[in-house]
């Protein structure tokens, strides 16, 4: 018998990773991906959104100092 995929352990003293996604979309679960400068690792069930923004206004703010 022979165990096949099996993917052991690693260790490493340098590690380059180059055009990393910068989201998870597509990505197995265990896969890397950078996020605003910071390598994140894609989990199960924790989607990091791609172009989460926003903005609103509602009303106006007088600010008086003296």
């Amino acid at each position: 018998m022979e165990q096949q995929q099996n993917p052991g352990e690693e260790r490493a003293t340098r590690l380059t990773l180059t055009d990393l996604q910068t989201d998870d979309f597509g990505l197995e679960t265990g896969a890397l991906f950078q996020q605003g400068g910071f390598v994140k690792v894609t989990l199960a069930n924790t989607p990091h959104v791609r172009g989460s923004t926003g903005t609103s206004g509602i009303g106006t703010v007088t600010v008086i100092t003296s």
